[in-house]
């Protein structure tokens, strides 16, 4: 053991001996071992942050300085929440020790919610339907799962909790901390408020914000319990929570020895991804909202600065208090149109459910993404719906499938295959045909790009339609013939910038049209 070391454990046995470290007029630097954040006896010795009404660090030095330390076995006096202190205590104050002093600093209707937390409510106009249609499964598949899990009975819009979270980061590691939540919820509207205000019936006309605020680390227990009460059986609904929100929740319920909430939760970001993916730079809450809803986000901060000034925030001194208590006011205020353009979001979803051949006119999403998912969605409908399979395609949502794949089919090759395979099943073979045709001679003008592999699977249906319905085996064995010459030209259009360009023909289809021109080679002796 070296002689610094040696010499410093000395002084720490020395100064515990004696007593605290302070009381010495030593400090933890001195020793050359982190200083200490709570006094004695407090839960953070433990590994547990400390509760509503624990002593904090202000107030042990407080008493130790003026010379009144207390006494064994005792608490010391905690400074009671919402009043400022007589001494002013040592070192330079922050907001997140004076200024939480009062709520009424905070502008709006911020309370009390526990040790540093901070809670407000607030309502704001909504529209969205009472009776989501049955078709918004199609485009949100978690609430098919949701039916199943409640035995088939139809999805309370009234269970629905928007959920959203501001942390000090984005890497979701156990040194994130959630700093900010806030949940939403649908009211629905009174019979005798819904006539006088001229408004449906039929719709909710309401939307009950909540926000948890954290004004300092030792508070996190109570603001973590605060959420848990806020979301108890509840059905979630998030923009990228699944990934992000609700692993970051349980993160913190873990290290604060809770048990994590385990609710059903409906993101909202991959449906927006599969109508939008292909209409947008990208598809980001904020971009959603304003392309394609039409919200006014303008003056609004952007999240990813919400790390920087809460941190800001707590380590501001009197000059900087007021300026960066405004700044936590407006990464509120965000946190707050987060939730809101989540709810209208979802009121889209409800709307492009319950008129799908209106939306992509109406809501810009991609028309072929919205046929391939209504169509999926007829199909999965069988697996959670009592009707059987052909009752349900044969119905009205199969034919709006058609429908939607038809159109689609005008501009995209991806769905005219689908629609001539479909087709082909259905034992429309001249129909079938002939979009398959259309595929074959896709011009390059069209607006969607025709990539080889689709032609190859194109060539590949009509070979089998010359073989097994017109019984030609020569049509048949040229189209299969002019599929695997097409392994000469790369697919250079669908991935501008991957280098080496991909294969034009993998090699399972390469594999099966090598099979099937020796079968039909042999046919053909």
């Amino acid at each position: 053991m070296g002689k610094n070391l040696r010499a410093r454990l000395a002084r720490i046995r020395e100064a515990a001996a004696s007593g605290p470290l302070r009381a010495r007029g030593l400090s933890a630097q001195g020793t050359g071992l982190p200083e200490r954040r709570t006094a004695p006896g407090t839960p953070s010795e433990r590994g547990m942050p400390p509760k509503y009404g624990a002593a904090s660090d202000t107030q042990s030095e407080r008493g130790i300085a003026s010379g009144a330390a207390p006494e064994r076995g005792t608490a010391p006096e905690r400074e009671t929440p919402g009043l400022l202190p007589d001494s002013q205590p040592l070192g330079p104050l922050s907001p997140a020790n004076a200024l939480y002093a009062s709520a009424s600093v905070f502008p709006g209707a911020w309370t009390s919610a526990g040790y540093k937390v901070l809670r407000r409510s607030l309502t704001l106009p909504v529209s969205a339907p009472l009776v989501l249609p049955e078709t918004l499964s199609f485009l949100i598949p978690d609430i098919d799962r949701l039916g199943s899990e409640d035995n088939g009975a139809p999805f309370n819009p009234e269970k629905l909790l928007f959920f959203d979270l501001e942390t000090t980061g984005l890497s979701g590691g156990a040194g994130t901390v959630a700093f900010l939540a806030a949940c939403g919820r649908f009211i629905a509207p009174r019979a005798g408020e819904a006539v006088s205000s001229g408004t449906s019936s039929g719709e909710f006309t309401e939307l009950e914000i909540t926000q948890f605020l954290l004004l300092d680390y030792p508070g996190e227990s109570d603001f973590l319990e605060g959420i848990l009460k806020t979301l108890s059986s509840r059905v979630l609904a998030s923009y990228n929570g699944k990934t992000f929100d609700s692993q970051i929740l349980k993160m913190r319920c873990l290290m604060n020895g809770m048990t994590p909430p385990l609710l059903p939760q409906l993101d909202l970001l991959h449906p927006s991804r599969c109508l939008w993916k292909r209409v947008l730079p990208n598809c980001s809450q904020a971009l959603v909202e304003t392309m394609i809803l039409g919200l006014d986000r303008s003056g609004d901060l952007p999240g990813s600065l919400a790390p920087e000034i809460w941190f800001d925030f707590l380590r501001a001194d009197k000059d900087r208090a007021e300026p960066c208590l405004q700044a936590l006011i407006n990464i509120c205020d965000h946190n707050v149109r987060d939730i809101f353009g989540l709810a209208s979001l979802f009121g889209a979803f409800a709307a492009i459910a319950a008129a799908p051949l209106e939306a992509p006119h109406r809501f810009r999403c991609d028309a072929e993404q919205l046929a391939l998912n209504w169509r999926r969605g007829v199909r999965r409908a069988s697996k959670y719906r009592s009707p059987a399979p052909q009752t349900v395609l044969a119905g009205m949502e199969g034919k709006t499938a058609a429908l939607l794949l038809e159109r689609a089919a005008e501009e995209y090759p991806y769905s005219c295959l689908r629609l001539a395979l479909d087709l082909r099943a259905s034992s429309r073979h001249e129909e079938a045909r002939a979009r398959l045709l259309e595929l074959r001679d896709w011009p390059q003008g069209r607006k969607g790009h025709c990539s080889p592999r689709i032609k190859a699977l194109a060539l590949r249906a009509l070979a089998i339609d010359a073989e097994k319905q017109l019984r030609l085996v020569s049509p048949a064995l040229a189209y299969i013939e002019e599929a695997l010459a097409l392994e000469a030209f790369p697919d250079t259009a669908a991935r501008e910038n991957a280098a080496p360009a991909p294969p034009p023909l993998s090699e399972g289809l390469r594999a099966d049209l090598e099979k099937r021109k020796e079968r039909l080679l042999n046919k053909a002796q």
